[in-house]
């Protein structure tokens, strides 16, 4: 059981080593700061603390390994990046849908494996590579996603994106069109296909929801990325006179915390005079005297965007 178990997530969950063309993420085992390294190349290498590490050092290691730069006694331990952690390193056409936006659409658009969806306004990929995941699936079950921008480099951008994360899983999944959403779609698509979600992040949406409607199932929602509130206040105002509910106006944030070990320096002072405790250990050996808990960035304004979720309520004949 245990190893049909093993082979059933084999390629699924990762992969054995890293190489050419991977992304790595490489924590300092001291004091945990992360460095982004990518794409991999046999030439390449990443300045840290302590020097540099060549990118030849990593191929051919697993996760987990150890990397050292040169003879520093600085380690810096080597992951496969998260989602999250490839979508805010990755270099930047525009401004990404962060994270917490971008997971918050996909749980707002209701996605599931084999769904259909729309998006408009591909920028760099990140909210395009966050409903990718969703709608991906085995079998029969495999969904897509046809994203429009009406800029070339930024379609082009996000393109590399997807085909770069996860060697490129995603791809398949994804189709990549520049130009107006709402001029193309008619070129592409007869009356009676459908989406099951639609996402739209340009500055002028009320302009192209009453175009867009007709191509998003009946009961199935579409989520708009509105930077202000006049933009909010206009969307609600434009679907007064459209079969559109609005059912939720999100604004997401997140705040992280701190939370790690510290030491009161006059009680570890004492400790190192009475002999109990040679001054050589370090800290991170000895039990703490408290805990620093305390929210990181606290005094950064964490607004991104209102997430405003709207279905369609068209009537039942």
């Amino acid at each position: 059981m245990l190893r049909h178990i093993s082979k059933a997530f084999k390629g699924n969950r990762g992969y054995h080593t890293f190489e050419q063309g991977d992304f790595c993420m490489l924590r300092q085992v001291k004091s945990n700061k992360k460095f982004f390294v990518g794409p991999l190349e046999e030439a390449g290498e990443r300045g840290v603390k302590g020097g540099n590490i060549r990118h030849d050092s990593i191929i051919g290691k697993k996760p987990r390994s150890v990397i050292r730069p040169g003879n520093d006694s600085l380690g810096y331990m080597a992951h496969f990046p998260t989602l999250e952690e490839f979508v805010v390193n990755v270099p930047r056409a525009c401004t990404p849908i962060y994270p917490k936006d971008a997971s918050t659409i996909v749980q707002m658009l209701d996605l599931e494996p084999g769904h259909r969806v729309l998006e408009a306004g591909t920028g760099n990929g990140s909210l395009t590579l966050y409903m990718a995941r969703a709608v991906a699936g085995g079998g029969n079950c495999v969904g897509t996603i046809d994203t429009f921008d009406i800029r070339e480099s930024h379609s082009n951008t996000a393109r590399k994106h997807v085909e770069r994360y996860s060697r490129g899983k995603y791809k398949p999944t994804v189709s990549f069109h520049i130009g107006a959403v709402a001029d193309k779609l008619p070129e592409m698509m007869n009356a009676e296909e459908q989406y099951d979600a639609i996402a739209l992040d340009m500055p002028e949406p009320c302009d192209q929801i009453p175009r867009l409607l007709p191509y998003l199932k009946n009961d199935r929602f579409m989520v708009c990325y509105l930077p202000n509130m006049t933009q909010v206040l206009a969307l609600a105002e434009l679907i007064i006179d459209l079969p559109l509910v609005m059912e939720d106006c999100i604004e997401a944030e997140w705040k992280e915390w701190e939370v790690r070990a510290t030491h009161i320096r006059s009680r570890l002072k004492l400790k190192e005079e009475d002999g109990t405790t040679p001054a050589t250990i370090t800290e991170v050996a000895l039990p703490p005297d408290a805990w620093v808990c305390r929210p990181k960035n606290f005094d950064v304004r964490g607004h991104t965007a209102f997430l405003v979720k709207l279905r369609k309520s068209a009537a039942v004949l």
